[in-house]
């Protein structure tokens, strides 16, 4: 029995995939496996995977026929894992030189549950904005935590990350997790998802400051890129995971303890979801809608006020403010200010020169109706077709 799981999900990452692998499997602590869940990918991925378990038997892979998302891919893995502990890498990373020796002597120095050690960060491409803003906020500094004060110091604090892939874990508090975890189909907020039920359980929590132990790929992942439509509806769709999450925490008597948790998991999902809404360059009827219906518009108009959406007009933020005076609930007053606001705005935008117009409008707005968002369940998907398909010692990848 190993002593370390590593458990990447892969979803069309045959680009970076054996980076990733030959990067865990040239560790200098080699008492570990890797499971790798294959999420339904259409490109080489996992002909890729065959090539690895077929002459490395410390990888084992399992695959969906059809994807089923990162939170189901993890939740398998975990629940396949024999190690210990349990390390998380993404398919567009790596791990540095001597992270799992390190993370491994750290958590068994610590006794403690979850430890967070040091990362560094590439960008993959040459127009990413500076990282300088962005790394600080990984850097390990708190120190130990223990009990609620755990989910706390992450959600509300912010004094830790709820990032997966700069922590090891102790493998029963990650099962323990994921036995509780409700089965969700999630496009985004993966890591949100499942650290926050494994902190929930998590007793104690040490970060360390260490020589880097993992390296993000900034700009690979779906997360820092400009969503298109429907990588929106996307989005909007993981304002389910709130009402769980709720239930869970009332189901354990839980709930008033943790109010202010879920509080700032739902303002930092409005305000990542309104910020996105203002980035779509085909800003559709349809698109504000879908964020209304998830969000409601008092969320929208607090954080467009908070921003400036008057004093700084486009056409993206007026239409979107438009939309919402019309469905917007709220009284007589309120609204009349809002429509006086932005009669005030439109015609600022009026009296701009053509060529300072031009810059602040966005492009045209795309007419094609847009996908329903999926709405069958993940236990529908699981038992409509047999749809797993085990790598681990076959001469041969099966067709998936």
């Amino acid at each position: 029995m190993p002593k370390l799981s590593v458990i990447i999900p892969v979803y069309n990452a045959e680009s970076t995939l054996r980076r990733c692998l030959d990067s865990i499997l040239s560790q200098s602590f080699r008492d570990l496996e890797i499971i790798c869940v294959d999420d339904g990918s259409s490109d080489g991925s996992a002909d890729i995977l065959q090539e690895y378990v077929l002459r490395e038997p410390r990888v084992h892979a399992s695959a969906f026929q059809r994807r089923l998302e990162t939170v189901l891919a993890r939740k398998l893995a975990l629940l396949d894992a024999q190690g210990k502990y349990i390390m998380f890498a993404d398919a567009d990373d790596m791990l540095l030189p001597g992270a799992c020796e390190t993370a491994v002597r750290l958590i068994e120095k610590s006794n403690c549950d979850v430890v967070q050690f040091s990362v560094d960060f590439e960008a993959e491409e040459k127009d990413i904005p500076a990282l300088e803003t962005f790394t600080p906020y990984f850097v390990s500094r708190v120190g130990e935590i223990h009990g609620t004060n755990i989910l706390y110091d992450c959600f509300v604090n912010h004094r830790f990350p709820h990032n997966l892939w700069n922590k090891i874990y102790r493998a029963d508090i990650c099962r323990e997790a994921v036995n509780a975890m409700p089965d969700i189909k999630l496009h985004h907020y993966t890591d949100l998802y499942l650290s926050f039920f494994i902190l929930f359980f998590a007793e104690s929590f040490r970060s360390f400051r260490t020589v880097p132990c993992y390296r993000y790929h900034f700009g690979g992942g779906v997360s820092t890129k400009v969503p298109d439509s429907e990588q929106f509806l996307g989005l909007c769709e993981s304002g389910r995971t709130l009402p769980l999450m709720e239930k869970f925490l009332r189901d354990r008597n839980a709930y008033e303890t943790n109010v202010s948790v879920l509080d700032a998991i739902r303002s930092a999902f409005s305000q990542d979801i309104v910020n996105k809404l203002l980035t779509i360059p085909n800003l559709t009827r349809e698109i504000i809608t879908a964020a209304m219906d998830a969000w409601g518009g008092d969320i929208i108009f607090r954080f467009l006020e908070q921003t400036g959406m008057f004093k700084y007009p486009c056409d993206s933020r007026l239409n979107l403010v438009s939309l919402l005076i019309e469905r917007y609930n709220a009284d007589r007053k309120t609204i009349a200010k809002l429509q006086s606001d932005l009669d005030s705005a439109q015609a600022k935008m009026r009296k701009m020169s053509p060529r300072s117009s031009q810059v602040l409008r966005s492009p045209a707005r795309a007419t094609s109706r847009l996908p329903s968002p999926v709405s069958s369940t993940i236990r529908q998907e699981i038992t409509s077709s047999p749809q797993r398909v085990q790598f681990r010692f076959v001469q041969k990848l099966p067709k998936v």
